[in-house]
């Protein structure tokens, strides 16, 4: 994210979501910490109804709450609108990266295991990464980008975070694909942004006098 624009404090959600992400993915224990935790989520999830409904709400909720922010930026910080407009179009990019990786990787989804409290979709359609996950993470950071304060970047973090959480617990997702869709959504929007913002402060720096 373009350092112009996100201050110290804005950056720790950040940190402290990869640094989760990358325990989720690299951490091994005995019968796998993403299978075991799966289960038990899933299992969870069973006796809740509706409980499908969970991710989609928070799914919503930041779609509108990115469409906000790049409202508020058309607006009001013009300085902005190229890192936001970018990292717009990094959401597009990481979503197409994970659709490409779902093809990769031909995971098939926990629900087809053990009963799951969502319906199960199709074969063919792939477990890892979860899209879920790519889309509400690359919210955040275009949120992040647009608006540039901690505690907006930790609320949009927990909203992300219970959308990725409601796909385990739907029993449509392991616990490593939603951990691989963040690290998508994040990393991929994230590095779109940063070069976005490298060359807004390029052009807004005075032409040097001769």
């Amino acid at each position: 994210m373009p350092s112009s624009t996100l201050s110290r404090r804005a950056l720790v959600p950040f940190a402290v979501a990869l640094g989760l992400v990358a325990v989720l993915l690299l951490l091994p224990v005995p019968g796998s910490l993403s299978v075991v935790g799966t289960r038990w989520l899933a299992d969870l999830g069973a006796g809740l109804p509706h409980v499908e409904l969970v991710s989609e709400a928070g799914l919503v909720a930041l779609a509108a709450a990115t469409a906000g922010a790049m409202l508020f930026v058309v607006l009001r910080r013009p300085e902005r609108r190229l890192p936001v407009v970018i990292a717009a179009l990094g959401v597009v990019v990481a979503y197409a990266a994970s659709e490409g990786a779902k093809l990769l990787f031909a995971e098939p989804r926990p629900c087809t295991r053990w009963p799951s409290a969502g319906e199960c979709p199709p074969a063919g359609d792939w477990s890892l990464p979860s899209n879920h996950a790519t889309l509400a993470f690359g919210a955040v950071v275009v949120i992040a980008v647009a608006l540039g304060r901690a505690w907006v970047v930790w609320a949009a973090l927990a909203l992300a975070s219970l959308v990725a959480v409601g796909r385990v617990v739907q029993g449509v997702h392991y616990v490593h694909d939603v951990a691989l869709g963040a690290a998508f959504g994040v990393i991929i929007t994230g590095a779109l942004a940063l070069a976005a913002g490298a060359v807004a402060a390029r052009r807004a720096r005075p032409a040097p006098t001769s």
